[in-house]
Order: C-alpha cells, then sequence, then structure tokens
C-alpha cells in the first residue's frame, strides 16, 4: 500500500479530489498553514486603530490531501494528478508517496488491501 500526501492551492483541491474519486480512492484534507522552497510574494495590509501596515506573513495556507490506496492503483493516480497540472516555472504543489506495511480495520478482521477495497 501507499499514503500519498499532495499539499496544494485551495484552488486545486477539486482537480485532484476528482482524480482520486475516479479511482475510489479514500480521501482526508486539511487546511494548513506552512513554508517551503516558494517565497511569499504577495503582502497583507493589517489596520490598526489609526494606520495600516503591509506585512509579508510568515505562512502560506496550503490544502494538504491524504489518500492511502493499494499499490496497483498508485502509480496511475499519481500520473493522473501530475498530468493534470500544466508546466508551469511556478509550481502547484508538492506530491509525496510514502509506503504503509499494513492496515488493520478495527472491528472487523480485515488487513492489508482489504481494508481499502472493502464495501
Amino acid at each position: 500500500m501507499k499514503e500519498i500526501n499532495i499539499f496544494i492551492r485551495s484552488d486545486d483541491l477539486s482537480k485532484v479530489t476528482d482524480i482520486l474519486q475516479k479511482h475510489n480512492a479514500g480521501i482526508t484534507f486539511f487546511n494548513i498553514q506552512g513554508t517551503g522552497r516558494t517565497p511569499r510574494a504577495t503582502s497583507e495590509i493589517i489596520h490598526s486603530y489609526q494606520t495600516g501596515r503591509t506585512i509579508i506573513p510568515k505562512f502560506i495556507g496550503r490544502i494538504l490531501v491524504i489518500s492511502v490506496v493499494p499499490d496497483s492503483i498508485a502509480k496511475s493516480i499519481v500520473d493522473a494528478i501530475r498530468n493534470g497540472f500544466e508546466l508551469q516555472t511556478e509550481p502547484y504543489g508538492v506530491l509525496f508517496i510514502k509506503d504503509v506495511s499494513n492496515a488493520y480495520e478495527l472491528g472487523t478482521n480485515l488487513t492489508g488491501d482489504d481494508v481499502l477495497l472493502a464495501k
């Protein structure tokens, strides 16, 4: 099994979840804040009592999508997600793949890929 972690802009969430749903993959996603190698280019105006000041926030908002899938479909999901984004000089996000050694469904005897494929 593979765990796929996808860090994307919020505008791209529906594109990624559509691909995962076509492959019948489970989806979990979170709004996150963080920093990576892409510099923060935009500033925000913070209004105080009598003056407004401009600051550059330390962290950037993104969406983290997590899906655990069988090995048999992991490559096709990754290829579909990578092909779903146009090549540009500015990155859209990052995709990480981790090995998952096993899974156990609580309350049943299902283990491994059966946990992901059970209905």
